[in-house]
């Protein structure tokens, strides 16, 4: 769309080249007759840009909406009049109406945007697509682009993400842009629905789940022996040859420096302003003592607990042979990596079809009250607390200095 016009506030219903037709609402009167027909959904797809995003202060730029009925809708809210009528109109009556089921993709972002404690029903297509194994969805990235190419077939060019939202006019390409995001959220979960399933643990079939189980675990061990033997050898030819690079392999050496908790926080707080993001930090009974009266329950409020897998299942028989045999070349770097990319992938999928199978198990023995049945058995394991290393922080007592460990890449 190279040389089309500038948006400055005259054009409302937009048919794009793209194919794609919206409308753009930036008086508070056209905000005004939205509202009331936005507010009747039961469901909605949304997304934001925002002016300013990598600081502490960002600005709400655009709102686009995807309604039931497959209209789209770009609200302009930068200026204080629209702002103004955002926040006392639109915002009250949907965004923080719980009835309103709203979709965004990695929707902890448009939580912080929207306002953490302000939104309701907010529901995270990122989050959905992580909860299907990859047999379902073999992508080793769930950025929405990825999952557009993957279930839609359409590439996305996503380089206007960062673009300058608080400048006026947009251009036309910035508001097809905006105007497909919530179209493809809107694609992207219908295309994911089919793909999540779940089972009522009283109604599974435990014979069946443990017969698929054993008949994939030769499958997938044969898999994992062949992945790895491609891996050792790649990484041997890769040491041998003092070559830090070999097609898509990087040879590092792995370094964990103790970094302290505030430091760390400090860095991560420059570096995401917004607190967008999360970088969780182990959180051992050492660093727990060290917390302020009351810090112990807000970190685990806000942290994440989990329990280390202690639930055992069938073992396949010990192999007789030895490991398979693969040989590097140097002139075979392309081959070499599609070949790994392909075993990595194989495995992959019958390693997460198995994960499966045993989180239906145990769910399965869990309702039965049963810790052992047949070669399946549940075992007590101790929870692991981590949390963001910014909550962490503001938890500790005056004069404590613990550290935490850090891989070195992490630091560049």
């Amino acid at each position: 769309m190279s040389g089309s016009p500038k948006y400055d506030g005259a054009l409302r219903d937009i048919q794009s080249p793209t194919g794609l037709h919206y409308r753009i609402h930036e008086t508070p009167e056209d905000l005004a007759v939205l509202t009331p027909r936005v507010a009747q959904e039961p469901e909605i797809w949304i997304d934001t840009e925002t002016a300013d995003w990598n600081t502490k202060s960002p600005r709400l730029s655009l709102v686009q909406l995807r309604l039931g009925d497959g209209s789209l809708h770009v609200l302009d809210v930068l200026s204080p009049e629209m702002a103004a009528a955002y926040h006392t109109t639109f915002a009250p009556r949907v965004i923080a109406d719980p009835r309103i089921t709203k979709w965004a993709h990695y929707a902890r972002f448009e939580r912080r945007i929207l306002g953490a404690d302000f939104v309701q029903g907010l529901q995270c297509t990122f989050e959905l697509a992580r909860r299907v194994p990859y047999h379902r969805l073999p992508l080793r990235s769930l950025r929405l682009a990825a999952l557009v190419h993957h279930l839609c077939g359409t590439a996305v060019d996503k380089t206007l993400q960062r673009a300058d939202w608080g400048q006026r006019p947009l251009s036309a390409e910035q508001l097809d842009y905006a105007a497909w995001d919530p179209e493809w959220c809107y694609r992207v979960h219908r295309g994911l629905d089919p793909l999540v399933r779940s089972w009522d643990p009283a109604a599974d079939n435990p014979v069946a789940i443990q017969s698929r189980y054993v008949e994939i675990l030769p499958l997938e061990r044969a898999a994992n022996r062949w992945r790895e033997a491609m891996w050792t050898a790649i990484k041997t030819f890769m040491v041998a040859g003092s070559h830090e690079r070999f097609a898509a392999f990087l040879l590092q050496t792995r370094v964990v420096r103790k970094v302290p908790i505030r430091v760390l926080a400090a860095a991560v707080a420059e570096v995401d302003p917004m607190g967008v993001a999360e970088f969780a930090v182990p959180v051992p009974s050492a660093l727990l003592a060290a917390l302020r009266v009351g810090g112990e329950a807000a970190v685990r409020s806000t942290g994440r607990e989990t329990i280390s897998p202690r639930f055992r299942g069938p073992r396949p028989a010990r192999a007789l042979d030895g490991k398979p045999l693969y040989v590097v070349a140097a002139g075979d770097a392309d081959l070499i990596a599609a070949e790994y990319a392909t075993a990595w992938h194989d495995h992959r999928v019958l390693e997460s079809e198995r994960a499966e199978l045993k989180d239906r198990m145990r769910a399965w023995m869990e309702h039965a009250r049963l810790r052992v049945w047949g070669e399946f058995e549940i075992s007590d394991s101790a929870p692991r607390l981590a949390a963001d290393v910014r909550a962490v922080a503001e938890c500790l007592r005056d004069g404590e200095e613990p550290s935490t460990g850090l891989p070195a890449r992490s630091l560049v």
